[in-house]
Formats: C-alpha cells, sequence, structure tokens
C-alpha cells in the first residue's frame, strides 16, 4: 500500500507527464530485480558477493574471439544461477505499466540499463538497450543485430561472422563487456531522445553507471522536469523535482491509473 506522501507524488508526476510531449525514461536493475534477477551492484548483488569480473573483457574478446567463443558455448551448457534467473524471469507489473505508458502516449522513449529482454517482452517498441540484451548479438565491425534464435552459431566455425553483405565482421553476443565501447548507434540515440526530452524520468536504476546516469542530468541543467521513482535514494534524488519513493511494479500501475484519472477528468471538464 503506497503511503499518502507517495500517492500525491505520483499525481504531480501524472500531471507532468500530461504536460509533457516527449518525456524520456531511464530504466535501471532494479525494475529487473523485482522480476526475481539478482542486481550485479548494492546489497547482496552479484558483483559485490562474488567480485567484479576483470576489467579486460573485450580486451580479451578481440585479441582471440575464437577462444571467447569456445568458452562462451562451454559456459552455456554449464549454466550458472544467472543465466537461469534472467531464462525464467518475467515482465513484471513496473515493466508492463511502463509499455501501457507508451501506448498512451506519454512516454516517448526508454533507455535501458538492463540486458534481460523483459522490456521488449512487456511490449516496449521505443527503446535503447544501452547495455545490449543478453538475447542478442551483434557485429563488432557494421554493429548489425540479431535475437540469437535468429543467428544458430556453427562450432565447427568460429567466431561466427556478419552475414550482411559485404561485412563479414565479428559477431559476439550483444551485451556490452567491460572495457568494450558502447555501441555508436545507441549511443547516438539515447543523445537524440535526451536532447528532444521534455520530462525525463528514471525507474530503478541507481544512477551511478556512466554514461547512461548523464542523461538525466543533462536534462535537469536543461530546466526539463525529472521525475524519480526508486524506494531508494540516489545521486539523481536533489535533482529531482518528483520523486516517488517506491519499487516500479507498485508505482508505475498508479502512475498511469492516474494519468488515465486526469485524462478523464480533463475530458469531462472539456464537455460541460
Amino acid at each position: 500500500m503506497l503511503d499518502e506522501a507517495t500517492q500525491t507524488a505520483i499525481r504531480r508526476a501524472a500531471e507532468v507527464l500530461l504536460r509533457s510531449r516527449h518525456t524520456v525514461v531511464l530504466a535501471g536493475a532494479g525494475m529487473s530485480k523485482e522480476s526475481g534477477i539478482p542486481t550485479f551492484r548494492g546489497e547482496g548483488g552479484l558483483w559485490t558477493t562474488q567480485g567484479e569480473p576483470p576489467l579486460n573483457q573485450y580486451e580479451t574478446f578481440a585479441a582471440d574471439p575464437k577462444r571467447w567463443w569456445e568458452r562462451r558455448l562451454a559456459d552455456a551448457r554449464a549454466g550458472n544461477a544467472f543465466g537461469a534467473s534472467i531464462e525464467g524471469a518475467q515482465p513484471n507489473a513496473g515493466h508492463l505499466a511502463l509499455a501501457e505508458l507508451e501506448d498512451m502516449g506519454r512516454v516517448a522513449h526508454v533507455i535501458s540499463q538492463n540486458i534481460d529482454d523483459l522490456h521488449r517482452r512487456a511490449g516496449q517498441r521505443s527503446l535503447t538497450e544501452i547495455h545490449g540484451n543478453r538475447l542478442w548479438m551483434r557485429c563488432v565491425r557494421c554493429g548489425m543485430r540479431w535475437p540469437r534464435e535468429e543467428f544458430p552459431v556453427d562450432e565447427a566455425d568460429l567466431p561466427p561472422r556478419c552475414a550482411a553483405p559485404g561485412c563479414s565482421g565479428v559477431v559476439k553476443g550483444d551485451t556490452v563487456m567491460f572495457g568494450e565501447p558502447i555501441p555508436p548507434l545507441a549511443l547516438a540515440r539515447c543523445e537524440a531522445e535526451t536532447a528532444q526530452a521534455d520530462c525525463f524520468m528514471t525507474v530503478g536504476t541507481s544512477a551511478v553507471v556512466y554514461p547512461a546516469a548523464a542523461y538525466p542530468i543533462e536534462a535537469a541543467r536543461r530546466g526539463v522536469p525529472l521525475i524519480e521513482v526508486n524506494p531508494e535514494e540516489t545521486p539523481l534524488t536533489p535533482l529531482a523535482d518528483i520523486v516517488v519513493r517506491a519499487a516500479s511494479g507498485e508505482a508505475l500501475p498508479a502512475l498511469v491509473a492516474a494519468v488515465r484519472g486526469q485524462q478523464t477528468a480533463s475530458h469531462g471538464e472539456g464537455t460541460r
């Protein structure tokens, strides 16, 4: 049950969304956590309990992509708890509500820091997965992407090569590794959407991973209203115009309801 202060913040957020024409959302690992996927950072996070992976991951891949693929395929056969949690995860009420806000015309674009495909499965269409998608593949030369099931890997012919005409670049998993540059197309889309934003909302992000964390800051510095949805305080909290101190699975369905309610009230007044 949301307390009165949180309900008031949600009503205020709904008012801002209804006034805005191009709301951009930055979604973080808190949303995935609500679907049962462990976070990397913070209390109980994978990297907190098991240590961070090596910072030269991409350098290792680039030096010997064949060997990297051999290890990847062996690890996939062995399985691990994190992979199993992603495979079994389902979009939660927050994912579904965010997609509904897009359907209602109140969210223009979502920048996701998550690699789990849950936004797509929830129905989000205008989406940039800035850290990639665990279930997709990407050519490191031309940037072309494919769903994993549409790009079979021949273990007898590693590393796999790009199928785009005239490319033949090495293909890797779409997830961005440590040491790997964010794909230029993803960066350009994030920057373009942020430049257009007249409202910016963050949902479930710790706001410590860059460049993603820079986008709401850039928007706020332009005077764009900033809405933070997070059960915990973050470095963005002092910049936020509205803080909804709740998890996305509670807050976003309530926000959808508030937007609908205010739309109905507005239409009712307009017919008098």
